[in-house]
């Protein structure tokens, strides 16, 4: 999951943070997407964390994907641009689109690009529906801060760790802060591999806001973790304080 990067760039792409209607987003990426290049890097990188599955959306990027990847290949930021429009399809989580990402698999210049979407696309199906479910928002926080609440309180590891690297990046929310350490005194005592990772981005971020409050409980990470790469990253936030 090749996300790092992407999660990172999005943070200069969080969008309006006062609530918004999912027709409102749609239109919003619309409007981008059929305009001016300049903002595209940007926007697309930030459906990494959107939830949004809208085909609206992705039909205008597919459409410009494909009248745009000859051309550009022999100019590397247009090429990189164009790129990223396939990244994109995979974070629309649609199976409609893999005949087209499919028809980049034997393209040199975009092949790595392509396996990744593939390799994403599965995952945001799953994904997409949880992060953007807004029975669950609550009126007080940012749409932002909602989608991040609605990853921790998912049961995928993967997609804790995204809203770990969220709060890492971008949000200090201290809502955000109490439910990563509700999250994390579970998680941390799980003997399941898949959580390793999201534990210790758990711990990075927690540890990343410097509040007393919490230092006990990373303390207690460190301390009682059986894992060496959730006790590293706790012993780290620790000498951070």
């Amino acid at each position: 999951m090749r996300i790092f990067i992407t999660l990172l760039m999005a943070v200069f792409f969080s969008g309006p943070a006062a609530a918004a209607t999912a027709e409102e987003d749609v239109a919003r990426y619309v409007q981008i997407f059929s305009g001016e290049t300049s903002a595209h890097q940007e926007a697309v990188e930030s459906l990494a964390w959107m939830g949004m599955a809208d085909t609206r959306v992705f039909d205008v990027i597919e459409r410009r994907l494909l009248d745009e990847a000859q051309k550009a290949r022999d100019d590397r930021d247009e090429k990189n641009r164009v790129a990223r429009y396939i990244r994109a399809l995979g974070f629309s989580g649609q199976p409609k689109y893999v005949p087209t990402i499919e028809r980049f698999l034997a393209d040199r210049v975009y092949e790595r690009y392509a396996r990744t979407a593939l390799d994403d696309l599965p995952d945001y199906e799953k994904w997409n529906p949880l992060i953007a479910n807004r029975a669950s928002f609550d009126p007080r926080y940012s749409d932002d801060v909602n989608r991040i609440l609605n990853m921790l309180r998912s049961d995928d590891p993967w997609l804790k760790r995204i809203a770990a690297k969220r709060i890492y990046f971008a949000h200090r929310d201290e809502v955000l802060l109490e439910s990563l350490a509700t999250e994390l005194k579970t998680a941390y005592m799980k003997s399941d591999r898949r959580y390793v990772d999201a534990t210790a981005w758990m711990v990075k971020a927690l540890g990343s806001a410097k509040h007393p409050k919490h230092r006990p409980l990373i303390e207690e990470v460190a301390a009682r973790s059986t894992e060496s790469k959730v006790v590293s990253y706790a012993k780290k936030a620790l000498e951070s304080y």
